[in-house]
């Protein structure tokens, strides 16, 4: 879910004033949280294990909404991208495995190709995937693209990076406003652009995957079959080869619930027209430390993989920005 237009815009000004060359850096506050507020000490979830999580807090004016993420191998750099059209670059510290602070915060602008910060609908990025030699791939919604950012490896160009044109996927002019391609995801050669809701009502969710040593080309579309009302909001690879998914369901009545499936390597490779079914690993549901979760990213951490799922607030003052770790457990029976 993210940010009305008119909140869009308001957003890309304040990201505009501070000046497309001039990022600026954040303070930002690091609160541990449990996944279950009434247990503390449980933390078997399915087929994840909660590593420990922060509830991120900063008087930025332009920090929230983080729609996309990307972690370094060892998971000690992150970035993020923001519905308001921004980026983030930081540090990120850890103790006992679980995510533990931010530091060297630095936020700045999406531009476009004029060299100015994006603004009204075009700012409303939503996926991130990293193409190789510091270049990215971003998607956005209501106005419906993909784009490249020529960033850097070490992300350092984040505040004069703009915005390249990359061929639409067909269909695009049919998406819906607020439920365009929401999640990317990079592995090998193939970008994966994942939609939010079906494109028609009651059909499976379209998943595009680009050749890129041919990205000119039309894309192959797959199609997932995913939990009615559930929109997807994030993927990544794993380093089992598997393509992890966020699907999240909102009410205003319950809030967010969230499942985290994934498509094995096998069953990507043999798709062919039928819709893929994910396995889902878990549910965090309203009564856990759960929020709006529209990123995802991998990283090696103490030597195994964590799964870090980060929300966005919306710039809501009752929504939280969470940054959750998640180690992934080969049994999936439930907690006793």
């Amino acid at each position: 879910m993210t940010l009305r237009a008119g909140a869009i815009g308001l957003m890309a000004l304040i990201m505009a004033a501070c000046g497309p060359a001039e990022p600026r850096g954040a303070a930002v506050g690091a609160s541990s949280v449990a996944l279950f507020p009434d247990d503390p000490g449980r933390t078997r979830l399915g087929g994840l294990r909660y590593a420990g999580g922060l509830e991120l807090t900063s008087d930025h004016p332009a920090f929230g909404g983080w729609s996309a993420l990307e972690l370094s191998a060892d998971g000690e750099h992150l970035l993020a991208l923001s519905d308001s059209g921004a980026f983030m670059r930081a540090r990120l510290s850890y103790q006992d495995g679980a995510p533990s602070r931010l530091d060297q915060v630095v936020i700045a602008p999406l531009l476009g190709p004029d060299g100015a910060a994006l603004s009204g609908t075009r700012a409303d990025a939503e996926g991130l995937a990293s193409l190789g030699d510091g270049r990215y791939a971003v998607s956005f919604e209501r106005e419906h693209r993909i784009a490249l950012f020529q960033i850097g490896e070490d992300w350092s160009g984040i505040e004069t990076a703009t915005e390249a044109a990359f061929p639409a996927p067909p269909g695009a002019d049919r998406l819906r406003d607020n439920a365009g391609i929401e999640a990317l995801a990079i592995d090998g050669m193939r970008l994966y652009a994942g939609v939010e809701d079906p494109i028609v009502s009651g059909q499976p969710h379209t998943l595009w995957v680009y050749d890129l040593a041919a990205p000119a080309a039309p894309p192959r579309a797959l199609f997932l079959e995913i939990e009615p009302g559930f929109g997807l909001t994030a993927m990544t690879f794993g380093p089992d080869g598997a393509l992890y998914l966020v699907e999240r369901f909102w009410s205003r009545g319950a809030g967010n619930t969230i499942h985290v499936s994934r498509l094995s390597a096998a069953q990507i490779a043999a798709a062919a027209s039928a819709p893929l079914q994910p396995e889902r690993l878990a549910e965090i549901g309203p009564d856990m430390t759960v929020d709006n979760i529209e990123a995802a990213a991998f990283a090696d951490v103490d030597g195994a993989p964590l799964l870090l799922l980060m929300s966005d607030d919306n710039f809501n003052a009752a929504q939280r920005t969470l940054l959750l770790g998640f180690r992934i457990e080969p049994d999936t029976s439930p907690e006793p």
